[in-house]
């Protein structure tokens, strides 16, 4: 039966598969259905030399046989390859009181009691991967009523005349009172059609003894001697017959008030039950049937033979191999369950072992690795390429001696190793034997595949899937650990959090996959910078963190670690051909100084981060104080978009001077928040928000509209001041830039000579290829371009050359000290050189004094900005 629909980890799951005499070679199938289209309650009919489980053989079933079936009290079933009922007799309905009509198409699994569904599932899978044809069980099936009947469930397969699987049939017995001899619907249907029918003793397939009413012998069938290794002799009694046979377990006996001939007498029915024989003449005392020549036999006590009633027939049928058989799939089944049930691998290879010895009584077994004996050439290496190379089980032998059987643990080409069991005398293996090995190392298989398939989510649950560092889970996880070793010996502990700088604009610029690439190398480059007892985390996008367990000299350790990680990421990162520089800010928190588990510990070390970030000096240890500060960034984050859209935003305005003459030739333009609560906030507390959010385009927006209305109203006014806008890598990449500073000057009606705009030279150098593009069709608009902080960054010469750029901006940084530091005047004077030579304007930012003022005019730089020169103020405080 299928139980697709019903368990995830089942495709297609038959209630009974065909085996495969895997030692002898494959077996042809031996059911076969080549009718199709009939009526979905008529079960098939079963070509001549079928057999069913036990070996008997299928005869047609017409409307008479189907009389005959909705007769019996078990019920007889058939279904489709999906597990899906297509007929069931009138019995059905007598155990279950479920409708016949209403219960086909239904599934089987829609009856089984909910707390042994996996058990079933176990058992079928168990029957799946050992390749029977036939299987037995008890379970709890629903009744009509809401309550549930224990039922005893035997099947064999069906199949298509290809060999197919084209579903099931067979018997389900209620046996809630005890009722646990009947028979399968195979042997109803033969004895009682056959034997009924008058069919010739001897040309039956099982052994047939007649008695009379006397219980003396009438006669027998050549089967009868062959099994019991005995001649009955006509007119013997039936003491002899019932003193070869013994109850199989709590069987009911053949002779005594309540066995099977005084009830089949009493009741008129047939009776059933297993025995056992033991007899000195068994023709192969050292065969399956055990030590002694016992053997199993199935025996059918039939009255009223041939519709006379002075006669009773005895049906005598070995079925040594099929209990073998059902030990074995039991052995396989519980098995199963073990693995479904949470065993170890470990633990389930020992049990494995154990039961493999128990039940096929061999002193050795054990599971052998490919790897541990790749290298060895003798015969248990030659045992172990011969096993792992075979779809079937192998026989272990000694020279040509058969010692015991080998199969591979795994799929072709995926062996995990091989499970050998085997003896030190030659001994014979049945075909079932050898599948029973197969069976206990394909659920060996199927349970290291599942382990590690647990494993590896347990790992993608655990880790980042693009870097392979532990995840947020991970970390917190860890960090609870560390906290409670610290409680222990007392010793600190030091949580690192690292936000890249500026990876936003290379992800923007350079796409997802550079981005990824650069993530994949940091994290590569933290592995190396940090010991193995740490544990390195990508929190997300750029974020990572670094879990020092142990740190104590507290901050010195920590900031000795962050000295190491900065240093690992100041070498250069090659993404393609393109050299990029990263660099990140990294704040500290520590424990328990600055708290007790892990989510306060990443908050602090959240707020040091952004500290670090914000005052640009690469690391921070947090700092109280400093959580006030970060709320207020949080407060101005979540109103940053109604700042924009509610007009909260502002322009002051900062006059570049040319140094020559002292007039002011252009101001550029720079934001302020006119916040409610916090007053007028900074550009450096804000702006970074936007460029790191989808705000940074209707800010640029905006910022242009204010910038080119206040130009508007100035040249109205006569005063023909150009205005300079900065402009973010991110938008210098948008593609919607041009359209939208044209959008602007239109609106407004300024000539494009009215704007120009500004660009971080580590803007340009992002996607030098794009800038390039961008920068020259903002110059053919008319639009003059600055190289913002030039000095700063990583510029090419020859893009320098290239670029259409009509300003360099000169670095605050170099300015400031120009007047004192020899080496920063030999820069400026290089950059001034350097920019008069491509033909380019300089402008010198952070004058802040009258000396370097004069300095660097007479170096030739053409203009200058600075608070010596003029703050930046509103636009009605701008100096004429």
């Amino acid at each position: 039966m299928s139980l697709q629909g019903h368990n995830p980890d089942a495709a297609m799951l038959p209630l009974c598969a065909g085996r495969q005499d895997v030692v002898g070679g494959p077996a042809r199938s031996r059911h076969s259905n080549s009718r199709h289209g009939r009526d979905v309650r008529e079960p098939p009919v079963a070509q001549r030399g079928n057999a069913t489980p036990d070996g008997l053989m299928p005869v047609a079933i017409d409307g008479s046989g189907r009389g005959v079936l909705d007769s019996l009290t078990e019920v007889v079933f058939q279904t489709d390859a999906e597990g899906r009922w297509t007929y069931l007799n009138q019995a059905w309905t007598t155990v279950t009181g479920f409708d016949v009509i209403a219960s086909l198409g239904s599934h089987f699994l829609d009856y089984v009691h909910p707390d042994e569904y996996d058990q079933t599932i176990a058992l079928f899978m168990a029957v799946v991967a050992g390749g029977f044809d036939h299987c037995r069980h008890v379970a709890r099936y629903r009744t009509s009523d809401g309550a549930y009947r224990r039922v005893e469930i035997r099947a064999n397969v069906l199949r298509t005349p290809d060999g197919e699987v084209s579903g099931n049939s067979g018997t389900i017995i209620d046996v809630t009172r005890g009722r646990l001899g009947a028979e399968t619907v195979g042997e109803h249907m033969a004895l009682l059609e056959l034997v009924s029918g008058g069919t010739p003793a001897d040309e039956l397939p099982v052994g047939v003894a007649v008695y009379d009413r006397t219980l003396g012998l009438r006669r027998t069938s050549r089967v009868v001697d062959r099994l019991l290794g005995e001649r009955l002799r006509a007119g013997e009694p039936l003491d002899r017959l019932g003193f070869l046979l013994r109850p199989r377990g709590e069987g009911a006996a053949l002779d005594g008030e309540w066995g099977l001939v005084a009830t089949a007498a009493r009741t008129g029915r047939p009776q059933h039950g297993d025995v056992n024989l033991v007899s000195r003449a068994d023709p192969d005392p050292g065969g399956p049937g055990g030590p002694g020549g016992e053997r199993a036999l199935r025996v059918s006590v039939i009255p009223n033979v041939e519709g006379r009633q002075e006669l009773i027939a005895f049906v005598l049928q070995d079925v040594t191999d099929l209990r073998r058989a059902e030990r074995l799939q039991a052995a396989v089944a519980q098995l199963g369950q073990r693995a479904l049930g949470g065993m170890t691998v470990p633990d389930l290879l020992a049990e494995a072992v154990q039961l493999v010895r128990v039940t096929l009584d061999l002193p050795e077994c054990a599971v052998l690795e490919p790897v541990e004996q790749a290298e060895r050439a003798d015969p248990v290496a030659a045992v172990i390429a011969a096993a792992l190379a075979s779809d079937r089980p192998t026989v272990v032998r000694h020279g040509t001696a058969p010692l015991g059987v080998a199969a591979r643990i795994g799929t072709a080409g995926r062996g995990h190793a091989v499970l050998v069991a085997h003896g030190p005398y030659p001994r014979a293996f049945a075909a079932d034997e050898a599948d029973f090995v197969q069976s206990v190392a394909n659920v060996l298989a199927a349970a290291i595949e599942r382990d590690g398939a647990e494993r590896e989510i347990r790992h993608q649950a655990l880790h980042d899937p693009l870097t392979g560092l532990a995840n947020r889970v991970f970390l917190h996880k860890r960090i609870s650990e560390a906290l409670r070793a610290t409680e222990i010996d007392g010793v600190a502990l030091a949580l690192l959090l690292m936000d890249l700088d500026r990876f936003k604009e290379i992800n923007d610029t350079l796409g997802h996959s550079a981005g990824d690439d650069v993530l994949r190398e940091v994290a590569a480059r933290l592995r190396r910078a940090t010991g193995p007892a740490t544990t390195v985390a990508r929190l997300g996008g750029d974020e990572f963190a670094i879990l020092l367990p142990s740190a104590p000299r507290g901050a010195a350790d920590a900031l000795a670690a962050a000295s190491r990680v900065r240093a690992a990421l100041a070498e250069r990162i090659d993404v393609g051909a393109l050299p990029l520089s990263v660099d990140g800010s990294i704040g500290i928190a520590l424990a328990p100084a600055d708290g007790r588990d892990p989510g306060t510990l990443v908050r602090c070390a959240d707020v040091a981060m952004y500290r670090a970030k914000q005052l640009s000096v690469g690391v921070a240890v947090y700092a109280p104080d400093a959580d006030q500060n970060r709320r207020e960034r949080l407060e101005l984050l979540g109103g940053l978009r109604s700042a924009i859209a509610g007009g909260q935003l502002v322009l002051h305005y900062q006059p570049k001077v040319d140094l020559r003459t002292g007039r002011t030739t252009a101001v550029e333009a720079l934001v302020r928040w006119q916040h409610p609560t916090h007053g007028l906030v900074e550009p450096g507390r804000f702006v970074p928000f936007a460029e790191q959010s989808n705000l940074v385009r209707p800010l640029t927006r905006r910022v242009l509209m204010l910038a080119l209305d206040q130009a508007r109203s100035w040249w109205d006014a006569g005063r023909l001041l150009p205005v300079a806008v900065n402009v973010s890598a991110r938008m210098l990449h948008d593609a919607e830039l041009l359209s939208t500073v044209q959008a602007e000057l239109e609106r407004t009606g300024m000539p494009p000579q009215a704007l120009e705009l500004e660009l971080t030279e580590s803007a340009v150098m992002v996607n030098t290829r794009n800038a390039m593009t961008v920068i020259t069709q903002l110059g053919r608009a008319g639009i003059r371009i600055s190289v913002d902080d030039f000095g700063t960054g990583y510029s090419s010469l020859a893009y320098l050359r290239d670029l259409p750029v009509h300003d360099l901006k000169i670095d605050k940084s170099f300015v400031l000290n120009v007047a004192r530091h020899p080496k920063d005047f030999s820069i400026v004077r290089s950059i001034i050189d350097l920019a008069h030579n491509l033909d380019l304007r300089v402008v010198a930012e952070g004058i802040e004094s009258d000396e370097v003022c004069t300095l660097l005019r007479d170096l030739g730089c053409d203009e200058g900005q600075g608070f010596f020169l003029g703050y930046p103020v509103p636009p009605a405080d701008l100096a004429a």
